[in-house]
Formats: C-alpha cells, structure tokens, sequence
C-alpha cells in the first residue's frame, strides 16, 4: 500500500475553508505561546470517533462491570462533571498487555505538567534525576534500555544513551498512561526486559478546540503551552502544538553559584486520516533546548555540565487497515525515524570558562514494524509481526577524536490471544536477531494467564524472557566506559498479581514477582571504570496497591513496594549488599484527595528508604506535598502545587541534594 497515495486523495479534496481553519489555527498557536507542545487536559473532553460515554462494556482482558458498580460509576462521573473519552479505537489491530493507570483528567488534578511528574504519581514506577540533567523511569530496578517508552505504539528511547528524559512530554499532550511492570511482549519488537510505559496522546480527529496553558514555578522557571485541532475535511484532520520554556534557577556549590540559564522550545504536528477502518497518521516532534545540568551542592572536585545546544527531531507514520474481502485480517504498520544533535561541556569552574572535555555527538534511529492479526472465531486471534530498527551515532571529542557505531536489531515473533468468559489467554514468541555487534540470536517469549475468579477478584500470572543490546554509548564510546565486549542483557521474569474490589470505589492489588537477570551492566572497578556483564542479578520483591473511594468528595490511596537484590559478583557471602544503585529496599506512597464540583485538595506523602550511591549510602527520607485545583469558570482550571513541603532536601544521588521546597502555579484556558 502507497501511504503517500493514500492521502494524496484527502489533501486533493481539501475544501477551502479547511486550509482556512487549518492556518487560523496555526496562527492562534503561535500567537497564545510561542514554541510549545501539549493536548488537552483537566477534565476537558477530547471526542474521538469513539463513543463519548462508556457504556460499561469491559475493555478486553479486564472484568466486567456489576450493575451496582455501574450506577456507582456514571453518578461518580456526573458528580465529577467529566467526560472521559478514551483515545484507543474499538476496532484497534491489537492490544497490548499494559494496564491503564493514569488519564489527562486526572493529571490534571493532581498537578502534573509533564510526562515525568505524571509518572511520579505511580507508587510503583520511580522517577529519578541523572547526572546529565532530565529524568530517566525506573520499573523494579530495571532502567536505561531494559524500560521500554512508547509514545502513540513507537519506541521514543534516545539513538545513544538508550534512555528517554520523560520531563519532555508535556501532560497536556497525554490522553492516557498505560503501564506494565512486566517485559514488553516479543509482538512490540526488541527490548524492554524491564518494563513498559505507554503514553497515548490525543487523536486529530474531532471537534476543533484550543488550549492554552500558563506554568511558574518559584525556581525561576516558567512555561508556556498551547495546543489545538481542527478538521481539514471529512476525513482528513489536524493537531498542533507548541510549547516554550525558560528557567534562571541559580545553583549553589563549593566553588560559588551559578546559573541555570534553561530555555526549551519544542513543537509537534499529527496529520490524521480516516476513512471505514483505514487511519493513516503522520506525526511529527522537533525540540530544541539548552541548559545546565544542576551540579553538586557538596563534592568540590565535581565538573559543571552545560548542555549548548541539544536538537532532537521525530517523524513517524502510521498506517491501519482491514483487509480482504471479510476485512477480517488486520494490518498494522509503522515507520519511524529519530535523530538528535547534542553539544555538550564539562567544565571545571562554575565561571564556565575552564574546559575539561568537551563532545559534539549526532545519532539516528530509523526502523519500522509490519503487524498482521486475524479473528480465530470468537474468542480468539492469531498475530505476527517482525521489527526492524536500526541506530548509528557520531562522536567527536575536544581532541578532534571521531568514534562511529551502529548496530541493528530485527525480531520476528507470532503469538495469540484467547478470550472466553473469565479466562483470557495472551502469549507470544520471537527471535531477536541483533547485527553488527558480536552477539548471536536469541529467543524470547511472554505468556500470561488471567481469571476473574468472581466479580470482585481477579488473578493473573506473568511469565516471560526477554532481553536489550546494550546501548552505543555503552557499548562503543570508549572516554565514557563503554566496553565493545559487551553482551546482551537478559531477563527472566515471573509475577502473580491479586486485584481485590470488595465493594465499588475500592481496589487492592499484591503483585509479589521475582527476576532472574543476566548480563545486568555495572561500573567495574578503577582504573579502568568500565562497564561490565554481571553474572546473574536476582530481584524479588511485592507492589501492594490500595485505592478507596470513601464518599462522593473523598478518597484514599497509596502503596508499598519492598525489593531484595542480590548478585554474588557485587555482595559475595555478605547477607546484605546493594548491586542497584540508587535502588532503595522500601518505599510508601500514601495520598487523600477532597473532591467538590469545583476544586479538589490533595495531600501526598513519600517514604523512600536508603540506597547505596558509588559506595555512598544516601540516607532515608520523606517528602510531602500539596495540590489544590479549582475552576473558576467553565474552561478555565487554575492549580497550585507545592513540592518537598516541609523543605527536606534529601540527598539523592551521592553529593546531590533536591531544591527544596518549590511552588508551582499553573492556569489553562480552553476555547471551542
């Protein structure tokens, strides 16, 4: 099929009203804030093809509904004043195996302003500062490459590092977030031993509206936003937005202070088709940013990092289909393309004026997937896929030393799903074939068995293995302990997860798991710091989960997570040792939230125990918080949230303390 064929009809049709709205949209974007990205949120529906209202129907592999829970839930919904409207089409190819979690509506509640504080909120994903600025996700330990980020189906992980800086999505441009805490299944195409997090933003197709959005924060940093949509034709629509940054915040070291000096500005286009069951999606992202990352507030030898100029560029396309003369075979394929351009500088002094090293580097990820699945009857389907994607990278020192690397990794794998009454069946299995490195082939599978034992419990049992290349820079880049010797990491994985829903508005779930992993990447020992291969790293550990809707106004929530890691490279016979840093063996997560028509007030407490930092033991701590949110007139949300209420400043990362206390105060208006 010829995707540039495909929608050369709808642009061809395109009246001249729809260019019209089209270019008043564009300029009302520009006008309200600049360069910016985000979508709709706060409870502000956003009609897609789909049905508006629920009508109860279970989505697949989640429980029905009982009529009390029913009745319970539309008149939560009319207290609540809010129409959810779900971005996943009914008639979707495939589903994967991630759980819904959080929604734009309930972002907004809560405060969020990007993809990183939204996952904040998740007690059983953790979001944490790196060195080199930005914030990476951790799923149970795993992070880097092993945690998978998929935005609208493509993998969004950085061509070098492997990782992806989640604080760069805005939430306005989040429909819903869907997580699993288990690998990713072989149909979604390499990588992701660890984990998965799946964003899914808002379609083009719908009514026309735009948002625009004010945020400032008491560390001298503010931001704007706005987004927007608007049908060209019938079938043909359009979504923009744009998004600018700024920040001054000064940093205070050793050695004396300085500045900040932040500024972001990042924009992003979905060009949408639809006609039956055939959607065509062009999706394109550009973010331009430059910055300080934040130094150590302690240890005076540490170097000052500035990021010059960092570029990253997006392109994707998306294309669905029934095909035949049933139309019962479904074809899903993708293409993406992902380049980043990055300057960075260590310096020595914080006048920024002594240069210690120095790296220009490029890279490029390109690859694409082919979907095929078909009905069995009905209560069951057969699905393929293969994957290819491919990265390359550049970097050139202060010496003028160039290193090149690329590698290639295709899978291929076939599965099926089974569903009939309160038992659903999901499994697939595939062979990751990587090239260009000196690694061979190796299999991978997922499987999962879910029952809704009654109407108000459920069981599911995970078992699966699935394994990364390391990434470039780990791999290739010699002055930042990369070691070509490197072999893939591999994880086996085992999980039983109890949800419990006693009565409507309340939920428990215990996911107690262990992980068998090998090949996990460690600093190795001076002089030569470089990276090497654990032999087997083992993780056990349990999620519990509570969530209780008290009345109409007020509800409860929190989490407990315990985790055990062991690698007899690291801990030997001690009974006790840390071969995850930064991993911490307790943390609690507690919330209440007070709800009314027109605000809400949500308190929220973390307990994080201590973690082992290179060799250095960061000490327990806990963080409070605050949101309150209010709409003062209908389309205008105004939220005020104060982070590390009673200014802890725990220490993080070893010689690295948060800010402190911090107020951010945020206004969205929305328009028709």
């Amino acid at each position: 099929m010829n995707l540039g064929a495909v929608l050369a009809e709808p642009i061809a049709a395109m009246t001249s009203p729809g260019r019209k709205r089209a270019i008043a949209l564009a300029t009302v974007l520009l006008g309200a804030a600049g360069p910016a990205t985000a979508a709709p949120a706060g409870g502000v529906a956003s009609p897609t093809s789909s049905p508006a209202v629920d009508d109860g129907a279970a989505a697949p592999g989640e429980p029905a509904l009982t009529d009390a829970e029913l009745l319970a839930q539309s008149e939560a919904e009319a207290e609540a004043e809010v129409i959810e409207v779900w971005e996943e089409r009914p008639e979707k190819p495939f589903d994967r195996d991630t759980t819904r979690r959080l929604t734009g509506a309930e972002l907004a509640a809560r405060g969020a302003t990007d993809l990183g504080s939204a996952l904040a909120l998740l007690p059983d994903v953790s979001v944490r500062d790196v060195g080199r600025g930005g914030f990476n996700v951790d799923i149970r330990g795993a992070r880097k490459g092993a945690v998978r980020v998929l935005i609208d189906g493509v993998s969004v992980s950085d061509p070098y590092y492997g990782t992806f800086d989640v604080s760069t999505i805005p939430v306005t441009d989040i429909a819903e977030i869907r997580v699993s805490t288990s690998p990713s299944s072989p149909i979604d195409g390499p990588g992701g031993p660890g984990g998965v997090i799946e964003v899914h933003t808002h379609d083009a197709i719908g009514p026309s509206f735009t948002i625009a959005r004010l945020v400032g924060t008491t560390q001298r940093g503010a931001t704007a936003s706005a987004t927007g949509r608007v049908a060209l034709t019938d079938r043909l629509a359009v979504r923009l937005s744009t998004t600018a940054g700024v920040g001054n915040e000064e940093f205070s070291t050793p050695r004396g202070s300085v500045d900040e000096d932040r500024r972001a500005t990042s924009g992003a286009l979905r060009l949408e088709y639809r006609h039956g069951q055939r959607r065509v999606v062009v999706d394109g992202f550009a973010d331009d940013r430059r910055y300080l990352a934040p130094p150590s507030d302690e240890l005076a030898t540490a170097l000052f990092l500035l990021v010059g100029n960092e570029s990253t560029g997006r392109v994707g396309v998306a294309f669905d289909d029934a095909l035949g003369a049933s139309q019962r075979l479904q074809l899903k394929a993708a293409s993406w393309l992902h380049a980043t351009s990055k300057q960075s500088f260590n310096f020595r002094d914080p006048a920024l004026t002594e240069l210690a090293n120095s790296e220009d580097l490029f890279a490029l990820r390109a690859g694409g997937q082919a979907l095929l699945t078909r009905p069995i009857g009905r209560d069951a389907r057969w699905v393929t896929s293969i994957t290819v994607d491919h990265e390359r990278a550049r970097s050139e020192n202060q010496r003028a030393e160039v290193t090149r690397a690329e590698v290639t990794t295709v899978e291929v794998a076939a599965g099926g799903q089974y569903q009939r009454g309160r038992l659903r069946l999901d499994g697939a299995a595939g062979l990751a074939v990587p090239l260009g490195i000196e690694a061979g082939p190796w299999p991978e599978a997922k499987l999962s068995a879910k029952l809704d034992a009654t109407a108000w419990a459920s069981v599911e049992a995970i078992a699966a293995r699935k394994g990364r290349v390391p990434s470039l820079r780990e791999r290739f880049f010699d002055g930042n302990g990369g070691n070509t010797a490197l072999d893939p990491e591999q994880a086996s994985h085992g999980e039983l997860r109890l949800v419990v829903r006693p009565r409507a508005g309340v939920e428990l779930t215990a996911a107690p798991y262990l992980r068998l992993t090998t090949g996990t990447l460690k600093v190795g020992p001076p002089p030569d710091n470089l990276l090497v291969n654990l032999g087997r790293l083992r993780v056990a550990g349990v999620d519990l989960l509570a969530r209780a809707e008290l009345t109409t106004w007020a509800e409860l929530g929190g989490g407990y997570t315990l985790a055990d890691a062991y690698s007899a490279d690291v801990c030997g016979d001690a009974a006790s040792c840390s071969p995850i840093e930064r991993f911490p063996r307790h943390r609690v997560d507690g919330w209440g939230r007070l709800r009314h028509r027109r605000g809400s007030l949500l308190v929220r407490g973390r307990f994080a125990g201590r973690a082992v930092d290179q060799t250095v033991v960061t000490p327990r701590y806990v963080l409070w918080e605050a949101t309150a949110t209010a709409t003062l007139r209908p389309g205008w949300l105004v939220v005020l949230r104060a982070d590390d209420l009673l200014d802890a400043r725990p220490e993080t990362r070893a010689g690295y303390h948060l800010p402190g206390r911090t107020v951010t105060a945020l206004v969205q208006g929305t328009w028709d």
